[in-house]
């Protein structure tokens, strides 16, 4: 189970959508590193292109930063593609539950950001593993912020297709979970749903 995550997101330009894109998509192909560039189609916010970068350890993470900062080229190409953006947002997450991945590779990612009230997020853990165990549609992944808001807390989701979305919506909404639900309620003051399409996936 990877142990990290880094995170890059990018919110690109009135028109440079496709071309920030393809850029990231080339990026993490010159890394030749397992990793995933998808692109949001249903978002909270702005539309953004979004890469994902496991690391097994913290350790490994840093000699990523490492080599980065000691690889002019590799510089130039993450600038070159942050000038067609309106903003880029780096954030490292560590990894508490994996996702499950289809069969074939997730086609959508689902991403959830639930922000627990203060001292509650131990608890807001230990329902979301619970929920994760009695779930059948999927089986989401569960990750914490290193930096940023500690109390927040994300779910991830990779899904073979939008069908399996709607499942695992009908799931969540059903009797099964209504407990579950009303404990999230009481101990979240915001809740922030995201869904993105992959564009590129490599497994390493």
């Amino acid at each position: 189970m990877p142990g990290y995550v880094q995170v890059i997101e990018r919110i690109p330009k009135p028109g440079k959508n496709e071309i920030v894109l393809q850029r990231s998509v080339g990026i993490l192909k010159s890394l030749n590193r397992r990793g995933v560039v998808m692109e949001s189609v249903s978002d909270a916010t702005d539309r953004r292109v979004v890469g994902l970068l496991p690391f097994e350890s913290i350790a490994d993470l840093e000699a990523f930063h490492d080599g980065y900062r000691t690889n002019p080229d590799a510089i130039k190409s993450f600038e070159e593609n942050s000038v067609d953006c309106d903003r880029v947002r780096m954030d490292i997450l560590q990894v508490l539950e994996s996702p499950v991945r289809p069969d074939g590779g997730p086609k959508y990612w689902a991403r959830n950001l639930l922000v627990a009230k203060r001292g509650e997020l131990p608890n807001l853990v230990a329902v979301m593993r619970e929920m994760r165990e009695m779930a059948e549609s999927v089986t989401f992944g569960l990750t914490r912020t290193v930096g940023g808001n500690s109390d927040s807390l994300r779910v991830g989701i990779q899904l073979s297709s939008l069908d399996q979305l709607e499942d695992w919506n009908n799931e969540l909404v059903s009797d099964k979970f209504q407990s579950y639900r009303e404990k999230i309620n009481t101990l979240t003051v915001q809740r922030t749903t995201e869904l993105h399409r992959v564009e590129y996936s490599h497994q390493g």
